[in-house]
């Protein structure tokens, strides 16, 4: 077989049990999903952030980030607000709730992440990171040309 079909066969299987993890990984808390997750995770680390950057931070539609915003919001995990300086931008910061379950999150993340990567060298880590931010910007470029769009 390629190696680049077989590193595509790999990654495919890499994310279902990448989101098989984090379901175990949020399960018990106030998450119900791996996406949810990754965007309180987002908006902890950017408090503040528009809904725009999280679509573009996520590469995720403006459709879909407004569903999840919305439940977690439901969920009191975050609130939205409207910039002063510019009504048509939402903006999104995390709350006392949600920052109790990102807490609760990181002993559970750091022990699956020790695991899964405890066989790598810290340079074969940095290389693997290398190596899939510029696989990411490659999907990206192709993603953007079939749409007719150039960045």
């Amino acid at each position: 077989m390629d190696s680049k079909v077989k590193i595509i066969m790999n990654f495919l299987r890499a994310s279902t049990l990448l989101n098989r993890t984090g379901l175990r990984l949020v399960e018990g808390t106030d998450l119900a999903s791996v996406q949810q997750w990754q965007l309180l995770g987002i908006i902890n680390r950017n408090e503040g952030i528009s809904l725009a950057k999280l679509c573009e931070e996520t590469l995720v539609t403006k459709q879909n980030i407004t569903g999840l915003v919305e439940r977690l919001r439901k969920a009191e995990l975050i609130t939205t607000w409207t910039d002063s300086n510019d009504k048509r931008i939402t903006r999104v910061g995390i709350t006392a709730k949600g920052k109790k379950t990102m807490e609760k999150m990181k002993p559970r993340t750091e022990i699956s992440n020790n695991t899964t990567f405890a066989d790598f060298t810290t340079e074969e880590l940095d290389m693997f990171d290398n190596m899939l931010e510029r696989f990411v910007t490659s999907l990206l470029i192709e993603s953007n040309e079939k749409k007719g769009t150039k960045e």
